[in-house]
């Protein structure tokens, strides 16, 4: 029996949107220094009725490069018996791949999706400031990807949602207090059409800002310590711009994040 639309969308996202990702880790997180003087090319995915569900990472001299479909020449690859499996292993359960490859780079691959974890562990565990950016960081670049992500792959109601809309952008900004970026990204519509982005959008003022005042107010709203609504009220996080498109997008980041953790 081959997978449900839940578990393929899920998947997608995660080839898509969380396995970029690493980049952060790559670029911000001294561990991951061995990484800069790499070359090499990794192959994820799973069986689903006799085709393969896969993406590819090459990470090469400190960059990554996710593309769906098989790798021509992988240096390690990875492949599970179902889809509902490999979901289950990305999102914290158990799942034992078949391995093929160079058997001795496993380590290696391991290391960069225990990085992904990161997104999952709880407030109270993380170690240190670095630690706690890095997260934000990483959970704001995956869930506006994944936005842009769950309109393309075709989801009816987020297909809806973006092709009602002229060009807006739903800007997003995490600060210290001193209204200094710590991170800021953006997830933009026009007519259809979606895209996600680092940074400040320059050339369009925000129809919806979510602007967080501080980092553990950010931490609090992002790994579901607070509802939205109750974040709004606590002083955690604003909203600037039309807050019924701020609570309409905020519904698919739920939806969302339910998928993928």
């Amino acid at each position: 029996m081959g997978a449900n639309a839940t578990d393929i969308m899920t998947a997608r996202l995660f080839f898509t949107a969380a396995f970029p990702t690493i980049q952060v880790l790559l670029d911000d997180d001294p561990s991951f220094a061995k990484f800069k003087n790499y070359d090499k090319v990794f192959q994820f995915g799973a069986k689903n009725n006799g085709e393969l569900l896969c993406c590819n990472m090459h990470i090469k001299d400190g960059k990554i490069t996710v593309e769906e479909g098989p790798a021509e020449k992988p240096d390690l690859a990875l492949t599970f018996g179902s889809v509902s499996g490999m979901n289950a292993l990305l999102k914290g359960g158990l799942a034992v791949p078949g391995i093929k490859g160079k058997l001795g780079l496993a380590p290696d691959f391991l290391t960069l999706l225990m990085g992904l974890k990161l997104m999952t562990k709880p407030n109270n565990k993380l170690k240190d400031r670095n630690e706690k950016i890095l997260k934000i960081k990483m959970s704001l670049y995956m869930i506006t990807r994944a936005l842009s992500k769950y309109n393309k792959l075709g989801d009816p109601d987020m297909v809806e949602f973006c092709r009602r809309q002229p060009e807006r952008i739903y800007q997003f900004r995490v600060d210290d207090g001193d209204e200094k970026d710590i991170v800021a990204c953006y997830f933009r519509v026009a007519e259809g059409k979606s895209k996600s982005g680092h940074g400040v959008y320059e050339r369009r003022s925000p129809f919806v800002l979510f602007h967080f005042f501080n980092i553990d107010g950010a931490l609090k709203q992002l790994g579901g310590e607070v509802e939205f609504v109750e974040a709004v009220e606590s002083g955690y996080v604003e909203t600037v711009g039309s807050p019924e498109y701020a609570c309409y997008l905020n519904d698919y980041m739920a939806i969302i994040q339910g998928m993928m953790m």
